[in-house]
């Protein structure tokens, strides 16, 4: 019997074109949808760059240099498990409500986030906040299914680029304008007036009856992974420096999480819709596949949330500028994400593109990671901006190749695989490249601390305050640091090209 994801084919008649009149009913039901969903996929694109410049000041007013990581990887791994439970959920009691309950959750988190006074608190913090963040995207396109037919919804996905292109582009800049401004506190004080608005919306959004009776959701699943990932992170980041590699600790960590990662893949193959589709995996273009993105995503979220605090400390640059200077990063993943779909559309191949683009990145990193003790800042950003480049042309094809590898009967588990995978590369991604550069600083990071203490909530850093060789000393530091960080960045894109070439399917 053929397994889901070798479903085959149905071959059907093409579809009349629309009239005038039906195209003009389905444009009223997109747009009265879609703007009471617009603020919180918004809020939910925004919330992935907007903190990058503001770290720095964050660990100036909460210290915690070692733990910048976590405000990532704990707002991932929550947001994670909580997407599909929002989606069972949603089926059950209705997708506007549900919306609702996500954005509550959200801005209690973004307060709490705000109010933080240590930096365990404020990780505590960005995981609530992650529980309703996962819900925002997952809810908002789930809305819009139910107002829209599936082979009609492509007609509108110039305006869900559109939102997409715009948080992206403006988080970074936003985030240090607020900083340098404001606060750090103000990053996450301005989703109060937005979620505000967006529930305000969201209301106005005609409620359907739920079709769903009772939720099948995977909850020993999500509490498995939840588990397995938190335990398993922990352990990497703390290695070395808040647990010894001779601490016991260290190892009961490993194992607790080892023995989690593998009763969760045995329940995963017998729950009836598991969070994590493993059957699916085993299919070689989709496990090939996840593993491409999983790494793609460690490279961008890697690179994005250490960058700023090498311009700002290395490179003298204010919170502003060092924001300012991720605006042609992430522009280049969003036109870069563009430019491939629509050649894909044009040329019909698929894996060539994210195989090249991560070697372009990994070249780029590279040559980061040769010179970045030495280049001009303008050097600096312009292979940042060409490795950014490249990792825009994965998740276009791998979308297409998840999708259509599944087919129809797991389209909807095939695309949550690559969601997962990507928050997941997200969050190791975090975590490592903080522990390569913690772990090789070479003493750096408590001249670090030491300087970002007196930086004050707009993080502030007067390197003119430090003597010339004090100055150097932390400048020449940080540049080995992140020579090692950029090595491993190139490392992971090398490794992403290599599976991205070895996916077995070519062109649709």
């Amino acid at each position: 019997m053929p397994s889901r994801a070798a479903a085959a084919v149905e071959i059907v008649s093409p579809s009349p074109a629309p009239t005038t009149e039906a195209l003009a009913a389905e444009r009223r039901a997109f747009l009265s949808v879609f703007p009471g969903v617009m603020v919180a996929m918004l809020l939910a694109a925004l919330d992935q760059t907007i903190l990058a410049a503001a770290i720095p000041a964050i660990v100036g007013a909460l210290g915690g240099l070692e733990d910048v990581s976590w405000l990532a990887a704990a707002y991932l791994l929550a947001a994670t498990t909580a997407a599909p439970m929002y989606g069972h959920l949603g089926d059950r009691f209705g997708r506007r409500q549900m919306l609702l309950a996500a954005l509550a959750v959200f801005t209690v988190g973004s307060a709490a986030c705000a109010a933080a006074q240590t930096m365990p608190q404020l990780v505590a913090a960005r995981a609530l906040q992650g529980l309703g963040g996962g819900g925002l995207m997952t809810l908002a396109q789930a809305l819009i299914s139910e107002f829209v037919p599936p082979r009609d919804r492509g007609r509108y996905q110039g305006y869900f680029a559109a939102v997409f292109a715009f948080s992206s582009t403006a988080g970074p800049v936003l985030g240090g304008y607020l900083t340098e401004h404001l606060s750090w506190r103000a990053v996450f004080t301005i989703n109060l007036p937005l979620g505000v608005i967006a529930a305000l919306l969201a209301l106005r959004i005609r409620p359907r009856q739920p079709t769903a009776t009772q939720s099948r959701f995977d909850l020993l699943g999500a509490a498995l992974f939840a588990i397995a990932a938190t335990l398993g992170l922990y352990a990497f980041s703390s290695a070395g420096h808040r647990l010894p590699w001779n601490a016991p600790g260290l190892y009961v960590l490993l194992a607790v999480a080892a023995v989690a990662f593998a009763t969760l893949a045995w329940w995963e193959l017998r729950a009836a819709d598991p969070l994590i589709p493993v059957r699916l995996l085993l299919v070689p273009a989709i496990r090939r596949s996840n593993a491409t993105v999983l790494l793609f995503a460690a490279a961008l979220f890697g690179s994005i949330l250490y960058l700023p605090l090498y311009l700002q400390l290395a490179r003298g640059l204010a919170v502003g500028e060092s924001g300012l200077l991720l605006l042609p990063i992430t522009l280049a993943v969003a036109v870069s994400s563009a430019v491939t779909g629509r050649t894909i559309s044009r040329t019909g191949r698929l894996t060539i593109f994210p195989s090249i683009g991560l070697a372009v990145s990994s070249a780029a990193f590279l040559a980061l990671a040769v010179t970045v003790s030495s280049a001009p800042t303008w050097l600096v950003l312009s292979l940042t901006v060409a490795a950014a480049g490249g990792l825009g042309t994965v998740m276009p094809a791998i979308q297409i190749i998840v999708q259509d590898t599944a087919g129809a009967a797991a389209l909807g588990a095939a695309t949550a695989s690559v969601s997962v995978s990507r928050s997941m590369g997200g969050a190791i991604g975090s975590v490592v490249i903080g522990a390569v550069l913690f772990a090789l600083a070479g003493g750096a990071d408590q001249g670090v601390a030491a300087l970002l203490s007196t930086a004050g909530e707009t993080g502030t850093v007067a390197l003119q305050h430090l003597a010339p060789a004090e100055r150097a000393a932390l400048a020449g530091h940080l540049g080995s640091a992140f020579e090692a960080v950029f090595g491993t960045l190139a490392a992971i894109a090398a490794a992403g090209a290599a599976l991205a070439a070895s996916i077995p399917r070519k062109r649709i």
